[in-house]
């Protein structure tokens, strides 16, 4: 929580106006954008019915586009990174991202969680520190934590929601307007799978498949393909 009797005017303004940026993140669509990815087909018919009712003319055109792409495709490790775009009046549209990732487990693939990576507290603290530290220190564009009155000086945990996995890293993902601006996102922190030793759960289902140097295809960036193949699998090449 922010403590408005500390701060100056100007960054009690820009507080004020961060809080209506979140909350207009959600209000672009007649449709809650919190709900998330649970539903794709309800959120097309709540784009239907908005435009059929709130639209018009002159602020169109509309659209709705949603995208599920692979970040790491590999024997034992298949993660996913997902958008969905709703622009359907003004002043603007909303954007979520979703992700999942799934392990192979006896044979059989298996979504799992960030508390199976992080299930202790001080786990999660060393996770939670090492992205607030990105932001303050390390990140370009991250204005929300930078300069000499920042927005936030404190990432709440409960902000580390997303994650997917690349070939060699971690990589924790933030939905629009919690640690920058819409337009300059997303955000994501990666952690390099040798960063982690010691400090996520030992043994845990990313560790146990480890290194992955063989047979994958890795893609965080969509047009730079990393892959390794060998003569038994029938992966797709970028050339």
């Amino acid at each position: 929580m922010v403590n408005t009797d500390s701060l100056s005017l100007p960054k009690l303004f820009m507080r004020i106006f961060y809080l209506f940026l979140t909350a207009a993140a959600f209000t672009g669509c007649s449709f809650d954008a919190k709900k998330g990815f649970y539903n794709i087909e309800e959120i097309k018919k709540d784009f239907i019915a908005t435009l059929l009712t709130e639209s018009s003319l002159d602020e169109g055109p509309f659209h709705m586009d949603y995208n599920l792409r692979s970040i790491l495709f590999s024997d034992d490790i298949v993660s996913l990174f997902g958008t969905v775009f709703v622009y359907a009046h003004m002043p603007h549209g909303w954007i979520r991202y979703e992700t999942k990732t799934f392990v192979k487990d006896k044979g059989v693939f298996k979504e799992i969680v960030l508390n199976d990576l992080f299930p202790q507290a001080s786990q999660k603290e060393f996770l939670r520190s090492y992205c607030e530290d990105f932001f303050k220190h390390r990140c370009d564009n991250c204005s929300y934590f930078q300069g000499s009155e920042p927005l936030q000086d404190y990432l709440e945990l409960g902000l580390i929601k997303l994650f997917a996995v690349d070939h060699e890293s971690l990589i924790i993902i933030f939905q629009p307007y919690e640690v920058g601006g819409f337009a300059d996102g997303p955000f994501c922190v990666k952690i390099l799978f040798t960063e982690l030793v010691g400090k996520w759960q030992a043994g845990n289902p990313i560790e146990k498949h480890l290194p992955i140097t063989k047979n994958f295809l890795s893609s965080w960036e969509r047009n730079n393909w990393i892959t390794d193949v060998q003569d038994d699998h029938s992966i797709a090449h970028k050339h």
